[in-house]
């Protein structure tokens, strides 16, 4: 597993690799501008006050820092969200140079990604609500925390590799199979996206990751290939 994850970092050299990193940067500085541009001219726009003067100055440069910080800090998740959207060329780059004798990927249906997608998300949402209790608790949710994104983390980047090759039923049914590995590996992986600046690449390590490690497990080539 450490052996996957070093190979992952190791391929940043690649142009692919550094093509998303900096799509996704970029994107996410363009909206960050954007935002702090409508905040500035919705501001200037408004008036709190009708007689002006100072308080509504003062106002104006309270709300105008205070947002800014806001979309300051929403840039690590415009960043991933960006760059995610390209994540199959991070995949695409991995078989290249690791596995080119692999058989060529299956053509995957948008309305297959799309309920994949939409069954993850409800998944992802539903569990996050039912441990937002042991916020009362601690460490347990910590150990909640670590546990509940293993499983999602490990199933989010295995479906999204696994379904370059299979449907979605045989997807669902391999990740079964491998469970309790999938979830050692989630683990990791939630741990990858604690880290600050680290988070912004995290969605290409994971990606690249899962490859190496789906190759291992014998869980990446159908058996009729």
């Amino acid at each position: 597993m450490i052996n996957d994850f070093l190979k992952s970092v190791a391929q940043f050299s690649d142009p692919r690799f550094r093509k998303v990193v900096l799509i996704g940067v970029a994107g996410a500085l363009a909206t960050i501008v954007g935002l702090w541009v409508l905040i500035w001219f919705g501001l200037n726009s408004i008036t709190f006050f009708t007689d002006g003067g100072w308080l509504e100055t003062a106002v104006d440069w309270l709300l105008g820092i205070g947002l800014t910080l806001l979309v300051l800090l929403l840039f690590p998740a415009a960043t991933v969200l960006i760059s995610s959207l390209l994540l199959d060329q991070i995949a695409d780059a991995v078989e290249d140079k690791h596995y080119p004798t692999l058989p060529d990927t299956r053509p995957q249906p948008i309305i297959e990604a799309l309920i994949s997608g939409v069954k993850f998300a409800l998944t992802a949402l539903a569990l996050n609500i039912l441990i937002l209790p042991l916020l009362l608790a601690g460490p347990l949710y910590v150990i909640a925390f670590y546990g509940m994104n293993g499983y999602l983390l490990s199933r989010e980047y295995f479906e999204l590799v696994a379904a370059r090759r299979y449907d979605a039923r045989t997807v669902e049914a391999i990740r079964k199979s491998r469970q309790k590995k999938l979830w050692i590996a989630g683990v990791g992986l939630t741990f990858l996206m604690t880290i600050p600046l680290v988070n912004l690449v995290a969605p290409i390590i994971a990606t690249a990751f899962m490859v190496h490690y789906s190759v291992r497990l014998g869980t990446y080539v159908p058996e009729t290939a």
